[in-house]
């Protein structure tokens, strides 16, 4: 019986441990700056529990017509994403998508656990 009860208890242990996976990113709100067409795209990226949580843009100069159907709709595709991968273009607004996924590339990159 003791046997029995002492590999459960083994087996418990090693399946908990294989079930924590490495923490990837620090928690915290982090910094990115990407260049625009009329200058920094400022951005600042929150982290928790290894999730990206917000994308919030603080500073830029862009064309409001222009740019702000990417500044409502880029964010929240990060956050969906859990990254950069795979985030639409706009046509008309490139440099403004570019410079806000290059801000957000750094802003991932500082809070990665080195």
């Amino acid at each position: 019986m003791k046997k029995i009860i002492g590999a459960a208890l083994l087996l418990v242990l090693v399946l908990v441990g294989c079930s924590s996976a490495p923490k990837v990113y620090n928690n915290g709100t982090f910094e990115g700056t990407g260049e625009g067409k009329k200058g920094p795209v400022v951005v600042s990226v929150t982290f928790e529990n290894d999730k990206i949580t917000a994308v919030e843009i603080t500073a830029q100069e862009e064309t409001p017509d222009i740019a702000n159907v990417v500044f409502e709709n880029i964010p929240t595709q990060i956050v969906e994403l859990q990254g950069t991968e795979g985030v639409d273009t706009y046509a008309g607004a490139t440099y403004t998508r570019d410079a806000i996924v290059t801000a957000v590339e750094q802003a991932i990159e500082q809070a990665k656990i080195k």
